[in-house]
């Protein structure tokens, strides 16, 4: 990874991500510790799990690869917000041109193991 995990970076990293589902900033430091990126679709259900609607967020759980997000209740908007916090999460740009393409989870997901492997590949 690019830096160290500082007990600051810990700290950091778990007040950024304090709102989304129990687990996903574990998640994070793991990714960050040891480039796994199978730590990936956790993040990512845990950053979603914190923007969509409460009534929604069992839904997130259960999602399939082939559940699409506007199923979640996530517009352009809440996925722009998404993104942000998974770029934050994996060291890593996600252009808009990029989104296009993103109509599932599954296609999220994959993206952005692809990416991360391609920008990480130590890990």
């Amino acid at each position: 990874m690019s830096e160290p995990l500082t007990d600051e970076k810990i700290q950091e990293i778990k007040h950024n991500f304090r709102r989304c589902r129990e687990g996903t900033a574990d998640a994070v430091i793991d990714l960050q510790r040891t480039g796994d990126s199978n730590r990936i679709p956790e993040i990512v259900r845990g950053i979603v799990w914190r923007y969509v609607r409460e009534d929604v967020r069992p839904l997130v759980d259960q999602a399939t690869a082939k559940t699409e997000l506007a199923s979640l209740g996530i517009d352009s908007l809440t996925m722009m917000e998404v993104v942000l916090d998974v770029q934050d999460a994996l060291d890593l740009v996600i252009e808009d041109t990029d989104l296009k393409e993103m109509k599932t989870i599954g296609d999220f997901i994959g993206f952005l193991q692809k990416r991360y492997v391609e920008l990480h590949p130590a890990g």
